[in-house]
């Protein structure tokens, strides 16, 4: 799970070659439809043609069209645009070339990649499958704006969406599914993430469900967040900024039973419904947290912990959540302060006595 709590930076073979990309369809759709930019053409690329030929002529506010079917990956994005496929059947999947390795980040399905002067803007991602990747399924850094919606993420290597050093995402209805060795859903890396959407997804079989990690300023609920090492993790990595103004609610958070060895930096996991490490001036409300057991010090229902380096958890609020049948304990409060806060919480046991 490497790059988790540190610093980060980052079933069949492709067909063979790149096809050229021809103007297939293409219609014009410039104009305002609802207060919003509705875009400019609307390039169609047919299965075994390349999208990144497409990404490439396409101008920006454009959109670029996928029929169902297999398309090569390691597509970079740095401009604004909108890549829509039909639905899971539209499969992106690794191919010959990772145009994502000139951006400085091969391995990804997608990479929308700018730099900290020039954020990348506008870019939608949607109703689609990535698949395999070495590394991750949609990466976005240094981004603003970037959506993804209803795309499947499934048995890439590390993570599942990702948002790194990016402001004002919104990742909903999106289903991360069996990434091996990182979260399904990741937002980090950002002093404020200026109110960045993680809502409606299913994330399930990945080391972590939801990780925000050296963030502030991210609203996650309505997720469903089962069969991971921890459902949510809210962590400051010792950085400087750490972790915190994330409200957390209306999510299910349950069974997250698997274990998962340590890996580098990061210790063993598993059996952890939320856990908060070193975080601060977090809201957790609301959630359903059950059936979280492991035997961990971080198991259990919702986990608060010092960070890595011992920073204690501090001013988080913990309220109105339903919290049971979680093991060893539904609530534990080992932060290394006395500033957090449980309010109104259905649990039947807590670490120490008397949180429920």
């Amino acid at each position: 799970m490497k790059r988790t709590f540190a610093v980060s930076l980052s079933a069949v073979v492709a067909a063979a070659g790149l096809a050229a990309f021809g103007p297939a369809a293409q219609a014009s759709t410039h104009g305002w439809k609802g207060g919003h930019w509705k875009g400019g053409h609307v390039h169609v690329v047919r299965p075994g043609k390349s999208i990144q030929a497409a990404v490439d002529h396409a101008r920006p506010g454009d959109v670029i069209q996928l029929k169902a079917g297999y398309y090569d990956g390691g597509i970079y994005v740095n401009k604004r645009l909108t890549i829509r496929g039909a639905g899971f059947k539209t499969v992106i999947r690794p191919g010959r070339k990772d145009h994502c390795a000139k951006a400085g980040v091969p391995g990804m399905g997608f990479c929308v990649v700018g730099n900290y002067k020039h954020l990348v803007r506008g870019v939608t991602i949607k109703d689609l499958t990535v698949w395999r990747f070495k590394e991750t399924g949609v990466y976005g850094m240094y981004t603003d704006r970037l959506t993804v919606e209803r795309v499947l993420a499934k048995k890439n290597g590390e993570y599942g969406i990702t948002e790194f050093r990016s402001i004002r995402g919104r990742f909903v209805h999106n289903w991360a599914i069996d990434n091996a060795l990182d979260a399904g859903i990741y937002v980090g890396d950002i002093k404020n993430a200026r109110g960045t959407i993680v809502a409606g997804n299913y994330s399930s079989g990945n080391t972590l469900g939801l990780l925000v990690r050296h963030a502030h300023h991210v609203k996650a609920w309505g997720n469903k967040l089962v069969y991971n090492c921890v459902g949510a993790a809210l962590v400051n990595d010792d950085q400087r900024g750490g972790q915190g103004h994330t409200k957390l609610w209306n999510n299910y958070i349950s069974k997250n039973n698997r274990s998962c060895p340590a890996h580098e930096e990061v210790p063993p996991l598993g059996g952890t419904g939320v856990l908060v490490l070193g975080g601060d001036h977090n809201l957790i409300t609301e959630n359903i947290v059950t059936r979280n057991r492991g035997t961990l010090p971080s198991s259990g229902g919702v986990v608060l912990l010092p960070s890595p380096g011992g920073r204690p958890a501090r001013h988080n609020l913990i309220k109105n959540n339903i919290v049971l049948g979680n093991s060893p304990y539904d609530l534990v409060d080992q932060s290394g302060s006395k500033t957090n806060r449980f309010r109104h919480n259905e649990c039947r046991t807590s670490d120490p006595q008397g949180l429920c």
